[in-house]
C-alpha cells in the first residue's frame, strides 16, 4: 500500500514539473537575468522607456499561466529594492 502511494505521489510531482515559466534576458539593453514575479501595479521605470517598475512584487513560487490577481506574470530584475520589469513570462510545457 505504501509503495502504491509513493508511486502516485512521484507521478503527480513529475507531471507538475513538466511546466516551466521562462523569462528572457532584460529587454532594456541591460542584459540582466530576469525572474518571474507577480506585481500589484506598475509605473514608469527610471532612466528608460523600455521597462516598467513593478510595485508590490512577489516571486512566483511555481510556474503559472497568470498571477492570483489575474495579471500577467512579469519578468523582472532587481536593483536594491526596485523591480525593473521588461517582459511578460512565458508559461510553456517543457
Amino acid at each position: 500500500m505504501q509503495l502504491k502511494a509513493l508511486l502516485l505521489a512521484l507521478t503527480a510531482s513529475l507531471a507538475a514539473a513538466d511546466w516551466i515559466e521562462y523569462c528572457p534576458f532584460a529587454k532594456d539593453k541591460s542584459g540582466m537575468l530576469q525572474h518571474p514575479y507577480c506585481c500589484d501595479s506598475y509605473g514608469p521605470a527610471p532612466n528608460t522607456d523600455l521597462a516598467m517598475e513593478g510595485f508590490g512584487c512577489q516571486a512566483l513560487a511555481d510556474p503559472a499561466p497568470s498571477c492570483p490577481n489575474g495579471a500577467a506574470v512579469a519578468c523582472c530584475y532587481t536593483i536594491n529594492t526596485q523591480f525593473i520589469c521588461t517582459a511578460d513570462g512565458v508559461y510553456e510545457d517543457d
